[in-house]
């Protein structure tokens, strides 16, 4: 399955770069070890208006950690791990 997702301007750059392999997320989408994410960058303001000069993130979830496994996340929530991180190149 393939989500398609809101990610903040302040963390393209880290995404992108390699030093933030994760994401924390509400799990409202039923993710899975093994879907596929696209990360569509959106403003850090509260509009989260899509920034379409950045180019999407393509990333697949490669390990996650739920509410159930680790006492420490809120319920409802899971942290992502991301691998073969790749910025889409997309023809205008």
């Amino acid at each position: 399955m393939t989500h398609e997702l809101k990610l903040c301007k302040k963390f393209y750059e880290p995404v992108v770069s390699g030093n933030k392999t994760f994401e924390l997320r509400k799990n409202d989408r039923n993710f899975k070890v093994g879907d596929k994410l696209i990360l569509r960058p959106v403003t850090d303001d509260e509009t989260r208006a899509y920034i379409n000069n950045l180019p999407k993130i393509h990333a697949e979830i490669s390990y996650m950690l739920s509410e159930g496994v680790s006492g420490g996340l809120e319920k409802g929530y899971c942290v992502l791990a991301m691998k073969n991180v790749q910025i889409l190149n997309e023809e205008k």
